[in-house]
Order: structure tokens, then sequence, then C-alpha cells
């Protein structure tokens, strides 16, 4: 991606740190204490915040003192999305910038800004960076509720249907097991389920107003080019251009839904007899028959009879590293 230089004083920043505790494995607040004693080493105040639960980070990144210019988040692109979301409540002129310190299962946000995957070093690369940068952010409203922001993408049925899978199965006592040893056969046994599953709900399209032919049964929004660690399924997309880019999925044959996770694992392009992509600024889904499921950034929302998409160009400001 393509940020920004900006002119700024890189000694003596106000940081904020917040954290997941249950992230790398409850890893995250040794992590977490050791990033804060090197911006303190390296002439930086920082204040760390652990989450206390599910919409704590939001909270904090809403009521961060006003003297905070960087805010760094510890976990993965669900921790993020909170902080997101608290910072979009803030004003504009009193939001700083966000950078990402990966710690989670996907890192799409992370990997799409080119940072290390590990906490420290992305550390080390984002508070010696001088390169920051807009990011459009992803609404999204369901059934007429409140909106929620997304920085990477909106998926809809297929994906998200694994993602609630997913959900189920860590909330088991050996689903939450394989999740801390081995996440990625955790999605795979979920993903390959999945394929198989008779009767994948079907919706209805609307991009910019146009209706789209057909049912879909897979639909992502992606503000991002990348899709679940190292998948490419909208190579085009970019998350400053003020639009998202459409990837929409009509069959429910298995050999079909596992072709599209080839093809996007091995960064092909993906044939048009898979899948159809497009760009977009809005969007409307409306359930043939029965309520989808959908997610946001990987996490799994309530299903919905509807869901409409659509974009806050430059709504936030990104932390990159320096380029090489």
């Amino acid at each position: 991606m393509h940020l920004a230089r900006i002119e700024t004083t890189l000694c003596g920043l106000d940081y904020a740190v917040l954290y997941n505790p249950v992230a790398g494995r409850g890893r995250a607040a040794d992590v977490a204490g050791a990033i804060g004693k090197r911006l303190e080493e390296l002439g930086h105040r920082a204040d760390l915040g652990r989450s206390e639960g599910p919409g704590h980070i939001r909270e904090m990144s809403r009521s961060l003192a006003p003297g905070v210019e960087r805010l760094l988040v510890l976990g993965g692109d669900g921790s993020l999305r909170e902080a997101a979301s608290g910072l979009l409540e803030r004003p504009a002129a009193e939001r700083p910038d966000l950078g990402v310190l990966p710690f989670g299962s996907g890192n799409v946000v992370a990997r799409e800004l080119g940072l290390p995957l590990e906490p420290l070093a992305a550390a080390e690369a984002l508070v010696a960076s001088e390169v920051t940068g807009p990011w459009d952010v992803g609404i999204a409203v369901a059934d007429g509720g409140s909106p929620e922001p997304f920085l990477a993408m909106a998926g809809l049925g297929f994906d998200a249907a694994i993602a609630e899978r997913i959900g189920r199965r860590r909330a088991s006592g050996w689903g939450k097991w394989l999740y801390r040893i081995q996440a990625d056969l955790l999605y795979v046994t979920a993903g390959v389920t999945q394929l198989f599953v008779p009767g994948q709900p079907r919706f209805e399209l609307r991009a910019d107003g146009e209706k789209i032919e057909g049912t879909a049964v897979a639909v992502i929004a992606s503000n991002t080019r990348t899709y679940a660690k190292s998948m490419l399924l909208t190579p085009e997309a970019r998350v400053d251009d003020g639009a998202l880019d459409l990837y929409v999925r009509r069959s429910a044959n298995p050999l079909v839904g596992a072709v599209s996770l080839v093809v996007a694992q091995l960064r092909w392009g993906c044939p048009g007899w898979v899948a159809r992509t497009r760009r977009m600024v809005t969007l409307r889904a409306h359930a043939s028959a029965r309520p989808f499921p959908w997610q946001l950034d990987g996490d799994s929302m309530c299903r919905a009879g509807c869901v409409e998409i659509s974009i806050d160009p430059g709504a936030l400001r990104l932390i990159a590293p320096n380029a090489p």
C-alpha cells in the first residue's frame, strides 16, 4: 500500500498501548509490558490499557487522554476493530494515529501494511516510522441497527458461517485447546465441513443501487487486498481509494467452493466461473428466505435478514513501517 511520509518529531510522543490479555495464548500482558518499557527507553511516554472483556478496548479508545498521539493495539483484527470503533466516536481532530501490534491468528491489517508479524518487531517498526496515511473504514448496518465499522472486510454467507462454526468450537473444551495449539487446523476443518453443508443461505444484492443478477451464497466486501492470512480475493483493492472491492460467489457446489479457496490461497486471479468481482461504494444484501450469517474482520455477528454496507473515506490514519 502507499502511505504518505509526514513531517513529525518522533521523540517524546505520547503512546497508549491497549491489549487483549487472552491474545498470543495468554502472553499479551508480558508482551505489552515489554513494549511499554521499550517505548520509555526510546524517550516516549506510554500508558498501558488491559481489556477486561468484550467492548472494553472500544471504551478505552473512545476515552483516551487528549494528549495521546499514537494508539497501538496488541491483539488480532477483532481487537483492532474494537479500537477503531472507539476512535470513530471521537471528533476527527482528536483521533490519534492507529498502529497494530499483530498477535492474532489472521492479522490481515498488519499483513496489508507490510508489518513484521512478531509484535515486538512490529512495535520497533512503528515507533521508528514517519509514514502514516488515511485508511477508509467500512460501515455495516444489519436490520436497521447500529452501525458497525470494519477495517479489512465484511463477509456474508459462506465465510461468515465458517466464523460461526469456529466460534462454537472455541466455546468447547477441545476446540479452545486446539485453537491455542494450532489455530490453522481449526480453520481448515471448519472450512471443509462448511463446504458440504446443504442448503447454504442465499441473498440478493444491490451494489451502488444496481441489482446484481441472481442470488449469492458468499460475498466479501473488501477494503484490503489481503484476506485470511496470505489469501488474495480482491487483489486490486486499496485502503485509501474511497471504495470497496466486491467478491461474489453464486454457486453452492462444494467443488466450486473448494476451487475458490485454493485459488485465493495460491494468490491466482479468480476465474469468472468461480466468482465475480467489482468495485462499489454501497452494498445492500437481503435474505432470499432465512437470515444469513455475516462477519466483520473475522468477528461473527448475529444473523441478519438485511445488511447494508458503505464506506467512510479516510476516517482513520494508520501507521505503516518506513519504506526500506
